[in-house]
């Protein structure tokens, strides 16, 4: 077990630091603020309860293809994932709203399902939250309050010592009205390494001319006289191509 204090103004910085860049992400209750770590990856699953805070994620990000959106509850979808099927479980600002043993069970399949990377955030002890009158918004306004309110606390030793933690002592200083508190209270990030850290097995185009993809494998494997050779041919070939008229082209042309 390590641990690592950090002041507020840091905390997300050192966090982001130690989240790899990973192709796959569940990310387990993000309510309408999916994980902001991992910054491109190639899919990322979001699973909630409430299906209003899946609809405004889906509006806010332009119906990004790379999200997929799943309404339902964590244990619902989690069990039918196969052993090491995502690369990462992050879990946000969510596990204090489960009572403890569903906490627990929480982790156990995440280290089931993840391959590389499990990351949790969540305040360090019990901070009261409820939202249990029927007419009362969560914090953004929405219905969604009863899966807001805090059912437990958490501290490093509820981990096991295979996790690592980033804490904060004072990151949390407004309420569920977001009112400022009297005192600040910690927050902990905990994280769980499943493996040494990989370069990404896939190569997305971000140019998607031919060349522009195949370059960027191949320059960085090839000699540099093999590679210069290539991209010669390659040239020529693509100034041929230019040139010749289709056969449509070709008719119209002798036509006139």
């Amino acid at each position: 077990m390590g641990v690592t204090y950090v002041s507020r103004d840091k905390a997300l910085e050192l966090v982001a630091s130690k989240v790899e860049d990973v192709e796959v992400v569940l990310d387990i209750g993000p309510g309408i603020r999916p994980q902001p770590f991992v910054k491109k990856p190639y899919v990322h699953i979001c699973v909630d309860a409430y299906r209003p805070y899946l609809e405004r994620v889906k509006k806010d990000v332009a119906d990004d293809p790379k999200y997929v959106f799943i309404n339902a509850p964590w244990d619902q979808v989690i069990g039918m994932f196969p052993d090491k099927s995502v690369d990462t479980v992050i879990a946000l600002d969510f596990i204090e709203h489960l009572e403890k043993e569903d906490g627990l069970r929480m982790l156990r399949e995440a280290e089931r399902v993840a391959r590389r990377q499990i990351v949790i955030y969540t305040p360090h002890g019990f901070f009261p939250q409820s939202y249990h009158e029927p007419d009362k918004h969560d914090r953004w306004g929405m219905g969604g309050g009863y899966w807001q309110t805090h059912r437990s606390g958490w501290e490093p030793e509820d981990f096991g010592e295979q996790w690592d933690f980033v804490i904060c002592p004072d990151y949390i200083t407004i309420d569920e009205e977001d009112q400022p508190i009297d005192e600040p209270m910690g927050a902990i990030w905990a994280l769980r390494n499943l493996g040494d850290r990989a370069e990404r097995r896939y190569l997305v185009m971000e140019d998607h001319s031919t060349w522009a993809h195949f370059k960027k494998t191949l320059e960085g494997s090839l000699p540099p006289a093999a590679f210069s050779g290539l991209r010669s041919v390659w040239g020529k070939v693509l100034r041929v191509t230019n040139r010749a008229p289709s056969a449509g082209q070709e008719g119209r042309d002798s036509a006139g």
